[in-house]
């Protein structure tokens, strides 16, 4: 049976808190005006954008961070405890 380790690992604590926070909406125009109006809009998509790139950014530090933990369970010594410390046969 293979050695079972828990994760080690903080991913998440690897994400600034500036990224876990939401993104604001643009603010509401004053006036009803079309321009008003339409700037808004650009304004909301701007904000859309700028949550889209933090959601991106957020995967691809958790996407690292579990690339590293299997780099590290490939690294470990799956054989049983005892032969750890036990000389290696040497043949003849």
């Amino acid at each position: 049976m293979p050695l079972t380790i828990p994760v080690a690992l903080d991913c998440s604590g690897r994400i600034p808190p500036n990224l876990k926070d939401p993104v604001p909406h643009a603010p509401f125009p004053a006036d009803n005006t079309v321009g008003e109006i339409a700037a808004f809009g650009d304004a909301e998509a701007g904000q859309l954008d700028t949550s889209n790139d933090e959601k991106g950014t957020v995967l691809w530090i958790v996407e690292r961070c579990e690339a590293e933990e299997r780099e590290a369970a490939k690294a470990l010594d799956n054989r049983p405890f005892w032969q750890r410390w036990a000389k290696p046969l040497k043949p003849g």
